[in-house]
């Protein structure tokens, strides 16, 4: 079946795939490449900060098909929130029931979310101003502690659902900023581009594996 064949049966589907497909795995992944992964560095030199925003690309069949909707967005599909927990950094986000065991917002150590991309194929950002990473933090620990789930319906104007890029724009906001996020719309519903997260009046590269 060729792509075009799978986006005009998946057009549904992808609304709700649209942040989460990275986290396909198991029986549900397929693996585009057999490429080796790109080595990842250690920690320690990467100088992370509370807040940064890590980006990556989805080892699944699904985030290709994401990819394709957001030309701009060097190939990422899914992000989450950087912060040191118990002295570890690790990654606040939001995967769809539809794609994981769990449904909403979760925390995983960095080295969990960077195996779940493709190749380790990552991107790490900072936003150019500084903001409150401790309101940033207990905003993300609040919402995980709330257990708030995946927007499937990918409705901005309800905030007690989140998905992906929409948890982000939701603690920006908090933190008082505009809403400088870019939207696209894709059958009908208008969704965050993840090309906002390569503007360079926006946000800094910290770190690239690709």
């Amino acid at each position: 079946m060729s792509f075009k064949d799978l986006s005009l049966l998946g057009l549904t589907s992808l609304i709700i795939l649209l942040t989460g497909s990275s986290a396909i795995f198991s029986s549900r992944t397929v693996n585009l490449s057999k490429e080796e992964n790109c080595e990842f560095p250690p920690l320690s030199s990467l100088q992370l900060k509370d807040g940064d925003v890590i980006l990556r690309k989805g080892n699944s069949l699904f985030s290709e098909l994401i990819v394709r909707n957001f030309p701009a967005a060097e190939g990422m599909s899914h992000c989450g929130f950087i912060f040191k927990i118990d002295d570890q950094y690790q990654v606040i986000h939001t995967i769809s029931e539809y794609l994981s065991d769990i449904d909403g917002i979760r925390i995983n150590t960095l080295e969990e979310f960077v195996r779940e991309a493709k190749q380790n194929r990552i991107c790490i950002i900072r936003y150019h101003k500084k903001l409150n990473p401790v309101s940033m933090k207990e905003r993300c620990l609040t919402l995980l502690r709330q257990k708030i789930p995946f927007d499937n319906d990918f409705d901005l104007n309800d905030s007690s659902r989140l998905y992906c890029s929409e948890l982000l724009r939701n603690v920006y906001l908090e933190q008082g900023e505009p809403d400088f996020f870019q939207m696209r719309n894709i059958v009908g519903v208008s969704v965050i581009d993840f090309a906002t997260f390569f503007n360079s009046d926006l946000f800094t590269t910290v770190y690239k594996n690709y």
